[in-house]
């Protein structure tokens, strides 16, 4: 219970922080408007299979860490980001984020299940295929790091992935947890180099 009012209120006060405003006014005073949903959206889809690679530990007993496979995963992006002319430091840095948020999403579900009354799922989903969706995830993430280069390390990228994230969790009808999850897995996405 007292992980979920935590959460609760992270996402409360996250979205009251980033929601205002999805625009800054420009030069001659115009709206420029900045759209990073391709980012945010591919981000809560990654986050999204947090839930299934929970269950599959929770059903196996493996730990939520593993630090071999986090290993891959940045290994990968890094390799990725060369390929696209990003700096490599920066994407293992969001990558970084990415899979702490994951795991921000697995203790709070291992912790609902373990409460009274808590239904945890049954069966024991493969990791086989939620890996092969997240390799596909790492992937357009990363190619939307690259598209939105420009944005990411400018000053409109915090009021566009307000608005953004904002759109996001409205369309994914995100709950706390998941929210809390968004806005961590966000954490370095505007320190662009």
């Amino acid at each position: 219970m007292r992980i979920r009012s935590l959460l609760i209120g992270i996402a409360v006060s996250a979205t009251a922080l980033l929601a205002p405003t999805a625009a800054q006014a420009a030069p001659g005073g115009s709206v420029a408007t900045v759209d990073l949903t391709g980012l945010t959206s591919a981000i809560a889809d990654r986050l999204a299979l947090a839930d299934t690679v929970a269950a599959s530990k929770r059903a196996s007993g493996a730990a939520i860490d593993d630090p071999v496979r986090e290993q891959v995963v940045l290994d990968s992006v890094s390799l990725l980001a060369v390929e696209r002319e990003l700096d490599p430091a920066y994407v293992r840095m969001v990558f970084r984020d990415q899979i702490e948020a994951s795991k921000t999403v697995q203790r709070g579900l291992f912790e609902v299940w373990s409460s009274p009354g808590g239904m945890p799922p049954s069966g024991s989903p493969d990791l086989g295929p939620v890996r092969t969706a997240i390799n596909a995830l790492n992937v357009e993430i990363v190619d939307q790091l690259a598209a939105q280069e420009t944005i990411l390390s400018g000053g409109l990228c915090l009021p566009g992935l307000a608005g953004s994230t904002a759109v996001t969790i409205g369309v994914k009808q995100l709950d706390p947890l998941h929210i809390a999850g968004q806005i961590q897995a966000e954490t370095s996405l505007c320190g662009a180099p």
